[in-house]
């Protein structure tokens, strides 16, 4: 039995399996705040529906499935149930596709559908073209209609339509971003289609919920609400927790359905628990107790400073770090032993003060000062496709001992072209010399570093078959090769363009910090995180993004307009962001806490934070404070 299996109930969990008992399935929200073990809860219910309903299951060859949001959850969640086949758990892109793999014809009418009308918007544009209309805007207009016309004479040439990364219709390659449109909208649509998804899962489960897509939210009530009683939908969440804009946040209640509140924290001490509550007091009224056993409470410590947001950032922050080292009831806050676990973890509002820190500000301006505002957010999620080949690939096989590591060999069998597993007619020998030559030339480019080393190591490995390229990708390095009928908007190029010019040594900066290998972090690539010492850098100026802010929060700065606007009209607002983002800053800690705010008027701004309430303990510290 796992750890989490092994774990002991809590109310939400009798409560859960009450409601999946039941004479007919019922549907819920669980909204389980930061350190309540969220995912235990999701995993006893799995685990539940598998040993309880199992035979009944396995007579109508069903499942439940389970939604996470990375591959690596889902390899864990099922790890936790036993590896059960009777437990379908995946990520939402592979859950959706494997819906609506089967039906190739609605597919390829769908993509049919979306050529037309992209034609149709780019027809529209030009018959309002004007005498002052750019050239470039009218030849890049042309050449994205001809390739869409392209696109749609070849559609009845492709017998079966693949799932990748990106998306290249003429080659019947659908990507992502058309596996989250369609086939919400497909299930929406056609009846069918989701009393097939019902029969084949009476039970499905979506953790992560408040960054699943609205879209994708909406289709699966649809099928419960279809379904009348035939299937259990439950949503495994936290609103407080959402990160990511283009997630549902709330799941809203629909009419019999059941909201399972686990207010539980496993995870904080008593004084970090109440910074915690106060950030979220303002919010749905969720109030957190602590889950620990009476004889495992801890007291813990938090602290709070004001620092003058000058050039002087990083020396000051060395500075704190020098004096919670000294003060601190439990050791070392500094940089070096972060490495071994013993440091502190220092989160961020935004990657670029940690790009500027770790070394990769360049390839953070590559993709944040471009138009692509979806590259902009898989930049800051970790999962922007220009950067897979290094993740995946070139980083990977330069680490290596040598050439020859067997774990080149492998990666390249999986990943690279030139030793393609799948090919039955391929010379090995050949292939592997080949493979040699090309791993040790691509070592001495990503060696040699440098202005531009992104671009060359990059081309290098695409033309010598170490790297099978995304379609996008490969229009934009050969536009008149296999992918050539892929339209690539000017403002991924653009990013593209000022990616390829970036040093590849930053590379290897950026990954070690998403891997959280080093003390930084942000929200993004700790939610879920746990660690003893925090230390959140709260910093409005350096951070320079709209979509958030500590001085309006902390009523430091009056809000705008617009604010006021978004407010008073209900929609999500830069205070709701914001302590969003505080919130899942602050509950990372386990034991200590610090908060360190850069400020324009360090008196104006001391005053406001006390006055506030966020910190309930002590003094907030000063420049004058430290340095005693």
């Amino acid at each position: 039995m796992t750890e989490r299996l092994s774990a002991p109930d809590t109310a939400a969990d009798i409560e859960l399996r009450g409601l999946l008992d039941g004479d007919e399935l019922g549907c819920f929200v669980m909204v389980a705040g930061a350190g309540s073990g969220k995912t235990t809860s999701l995993v006893k219910a799995l685990d539940h529906v598998v040993v309880k309903h199992g035979a009944r299951l396995r007579a109508r060859t069903q499942q439940v499935a389970c939604i996470t949001y990375t591959e690596v959850a889902a390899r864990e969640i099922h790890t936790d149930v036993g590896n059960s086949p009777l437990a379908a758990v995946s990520t939402i892109h592979s859950f959706l596709w494997s819906l609506i793999s089967p039906f190739q014809t609605d597919i390829s009418n769908w993509v049919r559908c979306r050529i037309e009308n992209e034609m149709q918007e780019i027809k529209d544009k030009q018959a309002s073209y004007s005498s002052r209309t750019r050239d470039t805007t009218i030849a890049k207009d042309a050449s994205a209609l001809k390739k869409l016309g392209t696109q749609l004479q070849l559609l009845s040439e492709i017998s079966r339509f693949t799932y990748g990364t990106g998306s290249d219709y003429a080659k019947g390659v659908l990507g992502h971003e058309d596996i989250v449109s369609m086939v919400p909208e497909l299930i929406l649509s056609r009846k069918l289609l989701a009393r097939i998804v019902a029969s084949k899962y009476p039970y499905i489960f979506v953790d992560e919920s408040q960054d699943t897509f609205p879209n994708v939210v909406h289709a699966l009530k649809r099928v419960a609400t279809q379904a009348r009683g035939a299937v259990g939908l439950g949503f495994f969440g936290d609103p407080m927790q959402q990160i990511f804009q283009r997630g549902v946040g709330a799941i809203s209640l629909e009419e019999g359905w059941r909201r399972i509140e686990k207010p539980e924290n496993f995870r904080s001490s008593s004084r970090v628990l109440s910074v915690v509550n106060q950030v979220r007091s303002e919010a749905d009224g969720l109030v957190q107790v602590s889950g620990r056993p009476a004889n495992e409470q801890e007291e813990g410590e938090c602290f709070f400073f004001v620092l003058p947001a000058d050039d002087r950032r990083s020396e000051r922050l060395e500075q704190v770090r020098s004096w919670l080292s000294r003060h601190s009831k439990a050791g070392s806050w500094s940089a070096d032993s972060a490495d071994t676990g013993d440091g502190a973890k220092i989160l961020m509002i935004v990657h670029r003060m940690v790009a500027k820190r770790m070394g990769f500000e360049q390839l953070y301006v590559a993709f944040h000062d471009g138009d692509s505002k979806s590259l902009k957010e898989a930049f800051d999620e970790g999962s922007a496709w220009p950067l897979k080949p290094f993740e995946e690939v070139i980083i990977p096989v330069c680490a290596a001992d040598s050439v020859d590591s067997p774990s080149v060999i492998s990666l390249l069998r999986q990943r690279g072209g030139v030793l393609n597993a799948e090919s039955s007619d391929v010379d090995v020998r050949g292939s592997l010399t080949i493979a040699r030559d090309a791993v040790a030339a691509l070592r001495k480019v990503v060696a040699a570093a440098g202005p531009g080393s992104v671009g060359s190591s990059l081309r290098l490995a695409v033309t010598t078959g170490l790297v099978v390229p995304d379609p996008r990708l490969s229009v934009y390095l050969e536009p008149e090769g296999m992918h050539s009928e892929v339209v690539l908007s000017s403002e991924a190029k653009e990013t593209l363009d000022a990616f390829m010019a970036c040093d590849v040594a930053e590379l290897q900066s950026y990954f070690k910090y998403m891997q959280q290998q080093s003390p930084y972090a942000t929200q993004h690539g700790t939610k879920g995180s746990e660690f003893s010492k925090v230390v959140v850098v709260v910093d409005d100026e350096e951070g320079r993004y709209n979509l958030y802010s500590y001085e309006k929060l902390f009523g430091i700065k009056d809000l705008s307009e617009v604010d006021k606007k978004n407010l008073a009209a209900g929609k999500d607002s830069v205070l709701e962001r914001t302590r969003r983002l505080l919130y899942v800053c602050v509950s990372r800690a386990v034991n200590s806490l610090a908060i360190v705010v850069f400020a324009a008027d360090v008196v104006a701004a001391r005053a406001a934070i006390e006055e506030s309430k966020t910190f309930p303990y002590g003094q907030v510290l000063t420049v004058n404070d430290i340095a005693l």
